[in-house]
This record gives C-alpha cells, structure tokens and sequence, in this order.
C-alpha cells in the first residue's frame, strides 16, 4: 500500500505515511495470522471464533492492501481508516500475546486508532444553546400537557 491511498482531508501527510509504513510492514503477519486461524477453525468440531466474519476480515483487508475497498457501493476504492481499524481490531482478537509482529500490529492499531479519534473530535461540531440557553426538552419528554 501506499500513503496516498490513506490520505483524506481528515489524514496528514505525515499521518498517512506513518499509516502505511505500519500497515505495510504488520499486514503480510496479520494475513498469516488470519490463515492459520481460519484453517484451525475450520477443522475444529466446535470452533470458538466466528469463521465467516475472519473470512471477510481478510478479504477486506486485502482489498484495503491493494487500494480497491469500497466501504459502500458507490464509493470509489481506496483505504478507509475506520473499516482498517475495525479490522485490525478482529486481528489482534485472535493473535497470541507472545507473537513475534504482535508488536507490529498493535502499533497499527494504536496508529489507525490515534486516526480515528483525530477525524471524531475535528468532526465534532459544539452544542449551541437552544432558546436563551434553556435546554429543550426532547419530544419524547413532552407531554401533552406541556413539559413535565
């Protein structure tokens, strides 16, 4: 992947570098990962973790790796860092504390994470206060009556 496949008006230049040199050097642990799992599961009688949605999880992932993931339909493909981050959430579900590229992936996490909450807090538009300043009520606190 490539950083220019991260950048949104939301994402630095800088950040968006830093996401993709993580991305890149965590994803090909985070594929195996999802392999040997899946396999596991797959064979196992009873298996403990969801074998569908890891499914999905590494499909998705490898279409966020080559720049082609579409969160809906009509959006155009590219690399979304709130679907990567639920993502590599599901990856660090299911890998072991004492893996050797735990590290590298936690990394990532925390990076897509830092990403996420950056975009949540300049999205964030403050309230305003309604009539003088009295906080109305909503309409499931009304009463015919007027307000309780």
């Amino acid at each position: 992947m490539i950083a220019t496949e991260v950048k949104n008006r939301f994402v630095t230049e800088t950040r968006a570098q830093r996401i993709a040199d993580r991305w890149n050097a965590a994803y090909p642990a985070m594929r195996t990962i999802l392999d040997a799992v899946i396999k596991a599961q797959r064979g196992a009688e009873e298996p403990t973790v969801d074998v569908a949605r890891l499914e999905r999880v590494r499909r998705e992932m490898g279409q966020q790796d080559r720049g082609t993931f579409k969160s809906c339909t009509r959006s155009p493909g590219g690399f979304s860092i709130f679907d990567a981050f639920s993502q590599v959430r599901e990856v660090v579900n299911v890998t072991s504390i004492g893996h050797p590229d735990a590290g590298a992936i936690l990394r990532l996490c925390a990076e897509l994470a830092d990403a996420v909450a950056s975009r949540a807090e300049r999205a964030a538009v403050p309230a305003q206060p309604v009539d003088g300043g009295r906080r109305e009520r909503a309409d499931s606190e009304q009463t015919e009556g007027g307000t309780r």
